[in-house]
């Protein structure tokens, strides 16, 4: 690497930590000037028409320090598999330690998720939200956030891999969707339009374009995804004029995590839809042959506001003085009451009985056909 290449390599590396954190590129430049040992930029090149120049080790110290704003993906461009490399980044779980105790890291819908043994952490990818920790039980000393130095580790190793998300995601939008110009004018990074002034369809506030894009255009106030963030207030008929400016406490302590205690045990909630499942798998347990079992199939399950079901089940499929036991033991398990009724509609093959003689489906299937095939009929047009 030529001397000019290292110096324009060095601005290349700040114009991506500049857009990756949301600052400007000057003061990009300074920081991987500070990384350096400079106090400045200014002075870096001041040095450099001196004949200084940076070490392989120094640019390979820069470009961590740039690379640690970026998903572990490649975060240099010229590779055709970066964007392959980052997706998978995002799926795949981080497994690791934290003293004794050990946890699963992993990026969904930009939020991070890191979870143990009954607690998880969650970093939103809202900037502004607090952290949700979430346990299965209050306070007891069981789970290992509630130690107070576990939580900050905890916190740390997820607010970093979040602060890598949001470099990414200011990486893939417009430099105008998170460096307001001089009017506070920003380009919302989906819709592409432009405005100093931004409305939330969620809560109904007015938002600068500087409060949008530090808050990666997230409402400051009710937090709402940047699909709620319109340039004007189409909803109003005065176009947002009468509508307040953001409620947002700057002073508010983020940094303190929402703990929420979540009853995670396994519930069973009967509806109809799984009542009817398990009924139905009754009567096929009553079927003891091919027709019995396509009764059970074509019946009718009718399930009350009461959980009480009503079975309607096709004469020809199903004998009329048998008794599906079966489903009388579920509904009894269940609580329920059962009502049964014979009906007659259309079967959906002919000749029903032959499904009494025997129970097998590939053994009925050819009986059917060569009864079809006797009558000439097609089973396309007939079945």
């Amino acid at each position: 690497m030529t001397e000019t290449t290292k110096l324009n390599s060095l601005k290349h590396l700040a114009k991506r930590y500049a857009r990756a954190k949301r600052i400007t590129q000057n003061q990009a430049l300074n920081l991987v000037a500070e990384k350096l040992g400079f106090a400045d930029w200014t002075k870096l090149v001041s040095a450099n028409k001196k004949d200084w120049r940076p070490s392989s080790e120094q640019m390979e110290g820069v470009e961590a320090f740039v690379a640690n704003a970026f998903p572990a993906a490649d975060f240099q461009a010229g590779h055709p598999d970066v964007m392959a490399r980052r997706s998978a980044y995002l799926d795949d779980a981080e497994h690791g330690m934290i003293g004794d105790h050990p946890y699963r890291l992993l990026v969904t819908l930009h939020d991070i998720i890191m979870m143990g043994d009954g607690w998880s952490i969650a970093v939103p990818e809202n900037p502004g939200a607090r952290p949700i920790v979430q346990t299965v039980t209050e306070d007891d000393g069981k789970f290992p956030v509630f130690d107070p130095e576990f939580l900050q580790e905890a916190l740390s190793l997820a607010r970093d891999r979040a602060d890598r998300v949001h470099g990414e995601i200011s990486t893939d939008w417009p430099r105008r969707s998170t460096k307001p110009d001089h009017d506070g004018v920003v380009r919302h990074p989906l819709w592409g339009d432009e405005s100093a002034v931004w409305y939330c369809l969620h809560c109904d506030e007015k938002i600068t374009g500087t409060q949008i894009a530090q808050n990666l255009w997230h409402c400051p106030g009710c937090g709402a995804s940047p699909l709620d963030i319109f340039n004007t207030a189409f909803w109003c008929e005065d176009e947002g004029k009468s509508l307040s400016p953001v409620k947002a406490d700057g002073a508010k302590d983020n940094d303190k995590p929402d703990f929420r205690v979540v009853d995670d045990r396994p519930k069973l909630e009967l509806n109809a839809e799984k009542i009817t499942l398990l009924i139905r798998s009754a009567l096929l347990d009553d079927a003891t042959n091919v027709s019995e079992r396509l009764g059970a199939l074509h019946a009718e399950i009718t399930v009350d506001d009461d959980n009480d079901v009503w079975i309607s089940l096709e004469e020809d499929l199903w004998p009329h003085d048998k008794e599906p036991v079966q489903v009388l033991i579920v509904a009894t398990q269940l609580g329920i009451e059962v009502e049964l009724e014979t009906t007659w509609s259309t079967v959906p093959f002919h000749w029903p009985g032959l499904g009494e003689i025997t129970s097998s489906t590939s053994e009925y299937t050819q009986m059917m056909l060569e009864a079809y095939a006797r009558y000439d009929s097609s089973p396309d047009n007939d079945m």
